[in-house]
């Protein structure tokens, strides 16, 4: 090139390589992709707004995690980042977590996303199923919660009341609105906005409920959603040690309300006048030494001693697959599909019941 010395020998140059019989022999090329996941990355760079309705996943020898990560990259291309499409076996599992007790499907979320979410975790068990539990109570006209049986879903009128309280909590109490719980902060909207919102973005199975699960999914879609929760969490198992100590927590519900429902009948009553509420009043006052309190004393002793098993065993972040049917990290820590959920949730939930009804230790109220 050094030859070409003025503007016209140049232009003389380009002409000649780029018309005339240059071109002849030449064949188009176009990219070939061969794996599957190759071309869920190729089409990950695909503009919004192209159209990608004749583009198919690729079927040849894909796991489930590469046909995922297809469907995000077309669903991300389509805008549609958040309500991706689930398969049939993805939805029927979607759907058997999401019609189990909103407890259950909590933890199933922390499981799946302990590394991301484990930060506000203490937000989701103080505040977010807390008022999703009582939203479910008002719908139900329950006014006592040992009274309550916990549900999975709300519909989407109650779903707007629970925003509501959620929102109004969050203004009375500015503790919970600190930067460490930014992730978990709602939107602030109208309410014919949130009803569409709930009805086109949260509600994946379009049952016309909000059941935990999807609040968690929609609360926390900057990096969850409903496909990529399905892919980590078919790969889990509860151990039967966790299964073990969560069934001693729940023979502790019904000890507490088997205490408070006679607890309220004798507050009821000794209202009474006469003999019966002089009878009510003295069998209050040695409610705490009956039958009901030793037998709610020894299922926390009980669970205690379960959870404490459980969170020994599995409380380092080891995992429990399917595919093993044992800890799957080697005893090196935290795998795919891990319990921190799980075991967060056991020594939280038994905290809490310890501070309401263990036995006080003398000095302390």
């Amino acid at each position: 090139m050094s030859e070409v010395k003025s503007t016209e020998a140049r232009k003389a140059m380009f002409e000649k390589l780029s018309g005339g019989d240059a071109g002849k022999g030449l064949k188009k090329s176009k990219p070939v992709v061969k794996s599957g996941l190759g071309r869920a990355k190729l089409l990950g760079n695909v503009k919004k707004g192209t159209k990608l309705s004749h583009v198919k996943a690729p079927d040849t020898s894909l796991t489930r995690a590469q046909k995922s990560a297809f469907r995000k990259a077309k669903a991300e291309a389509k805008g549609e980042s958040f309500v991706e499409k689930l398969d049939k076996e993805g939805l029927a599992f979607f759907n058997e977590v999401a019609a189990s007790k909103a407890s259950e499907q909590v933890i199933a979320f922390l499981n799946a996303y302990w590394g991301e979410v484990g930060s506000q975790a203490e937000f989701i068990y103080s505040v977010s199923w807390d008022i999703f539990k009582y939203a479910d109570m008002h719908a139900k006209g329950v006014h006592y919660v040992h009274k309550y049986s916990e549900g999975h879903a709300l519909e989407f009128d109650i779903g707007l009341y629970f925003y509501e309280r959620l929102c109004k909590f969050l203004d009375e109490n500015k503790s919970w609105k600190a930067e460490d719980y930014a992730p978990s902060q709602p939107k602030l909207m109208t309410a014919i906005v949130r009803k569409k919102e709930l009805r086109d973005k949260v509600d994946v199975n379009f049952d016309g409920h909000v059941s935990m699960i999807e609040y968690l999914l929609y609360q926390y879609r900057e990096f969850a959603n409903p496909a990529d929760f399905v892919t980590r969490a078919m790969t889990q198992e509860e151990h039967p040690e966790i299964l073990k100590a969560r069934r001693a927590l729940e023979e502790v519900n019904k000890r507490i309300a088997a205490y408070e429902a006679e607890k309220q009948r004798l507050t009821d009553d000794s209202k009474k006048k006469g003999v019966k509420g002089l009878t009510a009043k003295n069998m209050l006052a040695q409610l705490n030494s009956g039958p009901l309190w030793e037998k709610l004393q020894a299922a926390l002793i009980t669970a205690e001693a379960a959870v404490r098993i459980a969170t020994k065993k599995y409380g380092s972040g080891r995992s429990y697959g399917k595919s093993e049917g044992k800890d799957n990290t080697g005893g090196k820590g935290r795998a795919f599909g891990a319990n921190e959920g799980s075991i967060w949730w056991l020594n939280r939930d038994l905290a809490e019941k310890k501070k309401k009804y263990g036995v006080k230790k003398k000095g302390k109220k």
